[in-house]
């Protein structure tokens, strides 16, 4: 399989690169709950736009894992929920801003208002179905695994890639490999691969990557990991689905910290006969649903068909207003008209 690489459309191309000739103030903004293709997308292209000559502020609207903590600049991101007037004023000095790894406004929760109401000049680069026409330029391809191999190309095709160096490629790397489980979903893509090894030639140390992703955990995210697959988990063998519960309790229980059970969704998947895991996580006003899957079963049309929610084929999420019971009740529901089969497999 040769690595297909995205063939823009020339004016879309054009029409960024001219909002990026003269020094511009430029914020980048990801999505609630940022993961590593939210963070290491925006402060990749804001260490880009830095070498450009434009003077850049990335926001997020909540807090990031303290494990992506390593990236250059993450420290200097603005939290929404801790600098709410300095969240807005980035958004509303802007002369552009790019909108990363989201497909809808509402996905900067609080911020939505603010975003909205922004006079600059809005861009969204993003892998997500069904993006938002509330933008002025929209480079959307859901057929990419993450939005960072998605930046990457665009790099590439602006003739930007000479200034990626080590710092830019740790960026891209974390969200690609965080995006696809560490390479295990939506990920056969030979582009990915190849891009990986150019990074590799701009001074990316992966293995260094790994070990600050999957080997800087506090006891007690692991004795809360463990706490949830022993007493939280519950497998559903007749759907071939497992689903996995936290609540305010457990969370104090185990002095939870925003990333403490990133990834933890996926466990259930290694048993044989489970293709589908949704995890249940109870926030103070909603419950955020995770749900990922192997094989050919779709979690993102469930996620669309039963709670408004969305992703990819394999990996997807959605909100619901209700108590974790409520919300557990809803589920089970929902996967008795919808579930995996072995033709899923």
């Amino acid at each position: 399989m040769e690595p297909t690489t995205i063939k823009f459309k020339e004016e879309e191309l054009n029409q960024l690169k001219s909002q990026l000739q003269t020094p511009k103030q430029i914020t980048l903004i990801g999505h609630v709950s940022p993961d590593g293709d939210s963070l290491g997308s925006t402060l990749a292209l804001s260490l880009l736009l830095e070498k450009l000559g434009h003077t850049t502020k990335v926001v997020h609207p909540t807090d990031f894992p303290p494990s992506f903590g390593f990236l250059k600049e993450a420290d200097k991101a603005i939290i929404a929920k801790h600098q709410p007037e300095e969240a807005i004023q980035a958004l509303q000095e802007a002369e552009v801003i790019f909108l990363m790894d989201f497909n809808e406004l509402k996905r900067v929760e609080q911020l939505e208002s603010a975003l909205a109401s922004a006079t600059a000049f809005k861009v969204m680069i993003d892998h997500h179905l069904h993006p938002t026409s509330d933008v002025d330029l929209c480079f959307s391809y859901p057929e990419k695994p993450a939005t960072c191999l998605l930046l990457f190309e665009i790099i590439e095709a602006l003739g930007y890639k000479e200034y990626i160096d080590q710092a830019m490629a740790e960026c891209l790397y974390t969200g690609m490999v965080t995006d696809t489980g560490g390479f295990s979903y939506n990920s056969q893509d030979p582009k990915l691969y190849t891009t990986i090894s150019e990074l590799l030639n701009c001074g990316l140390e992966k293995d260094r990557i790994s070990s600050y992703i999957n080997r800087s955990y506090s006891i007690d995210k692991i004795r809360l990991s463990a706490h949830l697959l022993d007493n939280n988990l519950t497998f559903y063998p007749q759907y071939h689905t497992a689903i996995i519960t936290m609540s305010q309790k457990d969370k104090r229980m185990f002095d939870y910290q925003v990333g403490d059970t990133e990834g933890l969704v996926n466990e259930p998947l290694a048993a044989k006969e489970i293709l589908f895991s949704i995890f249940l996580h109870e926030q103070s006003k909603y419950t955020k649903i995770s749900l990922r899957s192997k094989g050919s079963f779709p979690v993102n049309q469930f996620a669309k068909q039963f709670f408004n929610g969305g992703g990819h084929l394999n990996a997807a999420g959605a909100e619901v207003y209700a108590s974790l019971a409520e919300t557990t009740k809803i589920v089970l529901e929902a996967i008795k008209i919808m579930h995996p089969s072995h033709e899923d497999e």
